[in-house]
């Protein structure tokens, strides 16, 4: 049987982007969930539609964002969820300072947590958009192409990204604890458009041992439950 978890709560709901998968005679995981959106319909907070291919334009002008033809239109980004270079700029118009959270605090696309050390297993797919082939990199790790064959080539970016691909991403264990950038691998257009996120690892400590120590004990009382 298996258990999907919430932080500590054993869970139901099988829809959530990130939960920690728990099964008889397999290891525990942690598994996140990310669609990748290559052209969709995004509202601001103001419910305006959002063109980011057009902002700089002046009335009259075709040039703005280098006039890009019709693949390119649409918004990118992640969950639904983007988090555009031109809103951060807006604030604080440092470019290096860009992907901060001490500055920016942290982006609209989803943030992944785990511990050191533990498995992460990355669904990443694209159900729909543009067939505009787009890839995934994710900074300070590397993973195999296929997950079940030992002898597969070990890879820093995903390609190939497009309408209908699933791909099963396993991350080399890190013993590194931060925030590591995920994104597009295209900066132009998909990453300033809004196309990345942070994977946060975190340290080993208490609240890691505590989480540990209850799923433990409630995965023992529900078989012991189920025994009965």
């Amino acid at each position: 049987m298996i258990k999907y978890y919430s932080g500590i709560c054993s869970t139901e709901e099988h829809y959530q982007e990130a939960a920690v998968i728990a099964a008889p005679g397999v290891e525990t995981f942690r598994e996140f969930v990310l669609f990748a959106h290559n052209g969709i319909r995004l509202l601001d907070k103001d419910g305006n539609l959002i063109k980011t291919t057009e902002q700089g334009m002046e009335p009259g002008e075709e040039g703005g964002h280098d006039a890009p033809d019709h693949e390119d239109t649409g918004e990118k980004g992640y969950n639904y969820r983007s988090e555009r270079f031109f809103n951060r700029l807006q604030r604080v118009p440092l470019i290096y300072k860009v992907f901060t959270s001490k500055v920016h605090g942290d982006p609209a696309t989803p943030v992944f947590q785990s511990y050191t050390g533990e498995r992460v297993i990355i669904r990443l797919l694209m159900p729909a958009d543009k067939p505009r082939n787009i890839s995934f990199a994710l900074h300070g790790h590397r993973w195999r192409a296929q997950p079940e064959d030992p002898f597969t080539r070990i890879i820093p970016v995903q390609g190939a990204v497009s309408v209908g691909n699933v791909f099963n991403i396993e991350p080399e264990r890190t013993q590194c604890p931060g925030d590591y950038l995920y994104r597009s691998g295209s900066l132009r257009r998909d990453v300033e458009s809004g196309m990345w996120g942070i994977y946060r690892v975190l340290s080993r400590g208490i609240r890691y041992r505590c989480e540990t120590a209850c799923r433990c004990v409630k995965q023992w009382w529900e078989k012991k439950w189920y025994e009965k």
